[in-house]
């Protein structure tokens, strides 16, 4: 019988891609509307990808593009000078460095009135102030293309699913490396990639190849990364609140990355008799915490780590 794995997961501290140069603390913040229509997940996903660019226009500048040439303004002076170097893309703005670790968040809710059609109506913003531990791009990096699927077609890209839907993960880079993926809920991280059933040598990544196109998680022959492809591991996606949200981290080193130490079966007791019986499994994990520490020890060592975060939301 063909396993299925079940995970339920929630939001998570943000991180972004890796290089290594100047690591500084820093503090940004920003404000939101925040409209009924959206739910506090959503405008805090929005509120923090803001106040994280904040914080690091602050430290490294801002990116303004004229023509065919790009700048690099300092926030402090105003003063812009010609730049090549790499730049991250967080809330479609370029920032010239990156989050290693969230030290800490705070929200507020900011009430106020506004005239509309010469009515005063009464409306409501979500502040947010973050403090992050980050580090300057001076180098150009490696970039690689991954994103989550609702199907196994690359036009499923989605990042918004429903109770019981399946994962599937895109990936493409164009240099060959090694490759782990993992997803977060603030209290344990499960690993998804390498699959249970791989042999000890993939620990410490899964071998891809250079221009090669991925759909993973998929049990699909022509799909798979297996040439048997009932080895694959398939993952359907389980809400517990109305609306939760998630972090998927995407990690690609062109150098093997020493695993972290895992627990197998984590957290089985969350699964019913029944999904126990029609051979449902938990991915091994590790605690949220062991699981940031152990990424930001590897980026700050290791200048071959690139890590790419994605948010999910699964809605029953």
């Amino acid at each position: 019988m063909k396993n299925w794995f079940l995970f339920i997961l929630f939001g998570i501290p943000f991180m972004l891609m890796g290089q290594d140069d100047k690591i500084v603390r820093i503090e940004g913040t920003a404000q939101v509307d925040f409209p009924d229509s959206k739910s506090r997940l959503q405008v805090e996903s929005e509120v923090t990808e803001l106040a994280t660019v904040n914080a690091l226009e602050q430290a490294f500048g801002r990116a303004v593009i004229q023509g065919n040439s790009t700048y690099l303004k300092n926030m402090t002076t105003g003063k812009e000078v010609e730049t090549s170097t790499t730049f991250n893309m967080i809330a479609n703005t370029m920032v010239k460095g990156e989050v290693l670790e969230v030290l800490d968040r705070k929200y507020e809710e900011v009430k106020g009135i506004k005239s509309i059609d010469g009515k005063k109506v009464e409306i409501r913003d979500l502040k947010c102030t973050v403090r992050i531990k980050a580090r300057e791009l001076s180098e150009s990096v490696l970039e690689f293309e991954s994103y989550p699927l609702a199907c196994t077609d690359p036009k499923c890209r989605t990042t918004d699913f429903k109770n019981n839907d399946p994962l599937y993960l895109f990936f493409k880079s164009p240099a060959s490396g090694y490759l782990t993926v993992f997803l977060d809920d603030e209290k344990q991280c499960q690993c998804l990639l390498p699959y249970l059933g791989m042999a000890g040598k993939f620990e410490d990544g899964v071998p891809v190849k250079a221009d090669q196109e991925y759909i993973l998680f998929s049990t699909e022959k022509d799909k798979s990364y297996f040439t048997d492809a009932s080895k694959a591991d398939e993952y359907v996606m389980t809400a517990e609140s109305i609306q939760d949200q998630n972090r998927l981290f995407i990690i690609f080193s062109t150098t093997p990355i020493p695993k972290p130490g895992l627990t197998k079966d984590s957290g089985t007791g969350e699964l019913s008799e029944a999904e126990q019986q029609a051979g449902w499994k938990l991915p091994k994990a590790l605690s949220s915490e062991e699981f940031q520490k152990w990424l930001i020890k590897n980026r700050i060592h290791n200048r071959n780590i690139l890590v790419k975060v994605v948010d999910i939301t699964i809605t029953k």
